[in-house]
């Protein structure tokens, strides 16, 4: 009998499905590119789901996938090539309510060309200049991350926010917006 009562208060420790799984721990990656061409333009990705502008990505980090290899895919999937990338940013969104928090690099990546030497043959992208842009963006905290990247562009960011709530369409009145950390530089020595 003390055994059975032993196994059952110690069964809880093995069992997988009450367990934290290492899937649970990780934080997913989600680059965000600032694609910018020889007029200083900004690109911008308009989202059919959500009838959005965002800064381009192609999705999360999976497998594995260099950073370089990332940025090239991005660039094939977009249409352009590219001369140089920087890292400018390194943010972290955390959702209330889900045990989950997104790491969100934004990279500045300078185009050096149309890939078919003419234009996009995806209509969803489009050129702002940087005021447009982030004025077209309707989510806080990617349109806070790009005015502070154009502004300050000598500089590696970041900042932490808590932003949910979206819909389809966006509807800007219903995204609840919170700067847990305000924006500070990684890459300045005390």
């Amino acid at each position: 009998m003390r055994f059975l009562i032993s196994f059952l208060l110690l069964l809880p420790l093995f069992n997988d499905a009450a367990a934290q799984t290492k899937a649970d721990s990780i934080s997913p990656i989600f680059p965000k590119v600032v694609i910018i061409n020889n007029k200083q333009e900004v690109l911008l990705a308009f989202d059919n789901n959500r009838k959005a502008y965002e800064l381009p990505s192609i999705g999360f980090i999976e497998g594995p996938i260099s950073i370089r290899e990332y940025m090239n895919r991005t660039a094939t999937e977009i249409g352009i090539t590219y001369k140089s990338f920087r890292l400018a940013g390194m943010f972290t969104y955390i959702y209330p309510n889900r045990y989950r928090t997104f790491i969100r690099p934004y990279f500045v990546m300078q185009m050096e060309a149309y890939a078919n030497a003419q234009g996009f043959s995806d209509s969803s992208y489009k050129w702002f200049s940087p005021v447009d842009a982030v004025k077209a963006i309707p989510y806080p905290a990617s349109a806070q991350i790009l005015q502070k990247i154009i502004a300050q562009p000598g500089y590696v960011w970041a900042a932490t926010f808590e932003e949910y709530g979206y819909t389809n369409p966006v509807d800007p009145t219903k995204i609840k917006f919170s700067v847990l950390e305000e924006f500070y530089k990684l890459n300045e020595m005390p």
